[in-house]
């Protein structure tokens, strides 16, 4: 009884532990995504009033394919409200990474992977924002969280960019010097 108890404790700790972890505060701005390899440039205009996925993968990860299809039909299921960016987090050549792009037929943005200020190491690994910069939700797109997250981070969001009285998207960290 004493073994089931402390097996109890364990595993309650765990969970809580999993849950703290799992929306640590964080903000948009903090997050510096990498050189651009393909597909739509986005500017600020275009973000005011969105919500925001960063996914990192990489091109020899298993598991990262598998869930590129879904991150693609998130992409265009939440277009108008969400901004995709894929942050390849792994050694490959930008030709590499843009023929698993164009064999998948990903639409979203490819980055050269992602700075976050929250320590990972393991990919697939998502991060979601909501329309005012922070982060909703950070883990394994398998997760059931993650659709959960994505349905709480875009409502509110606009689907016109830029447009007057959207919330602003804390999308400076895209900003570029100059811009």
């Amino acid at each position: 009884m004493k073994a089931i108890l402390v097996s109890l404790t364990l595993l309650v700790a765990a969970v809580t532990l999993r849950a703290a972890e799992a929306t640590p505060s964080a903000q948009l701005s903090q997050f510096k995504l990498g050189a651009y390899i393909t597909g739509p440039q986005v500017t600020l205009a275009d973000a005011a009033g969105k919500a925001v996925l960063i996914d990192a993968w990489g091109i020899h990860c298993g598991p990262c394919l598998a869930s590129l299809p879904d991150i693609e039909k998130i992409a265009k299921h939440y277009k108008e409200k969400l901004l995709v960016f894929g942050a390849h987090s792994q050694a490959g050549t930008d030709a590499e990474v843009m023929d698993v792009v164009k064999k998948n037929k990903l639409t979203y943005t490819i980055t050269q992977g992602v700075n976050s200020p929250i320590s990972f190491s393991g990919i697939p690994r998502v991060f979601v924002f909501d329309t005012t910069g922070a982060l909703v939700y950070t883990g394994s797109p398998f997760e059931q969280e993650f659709e959960k997250s994505l349905r709480k981070a875009t409502q509110g969001a606009s689907g016109a960019g830029g447009g007057g009285g959207a919330k602003p998207s804390g999308l400076d960290a895209l900003k570029k010097p100059g811009a």
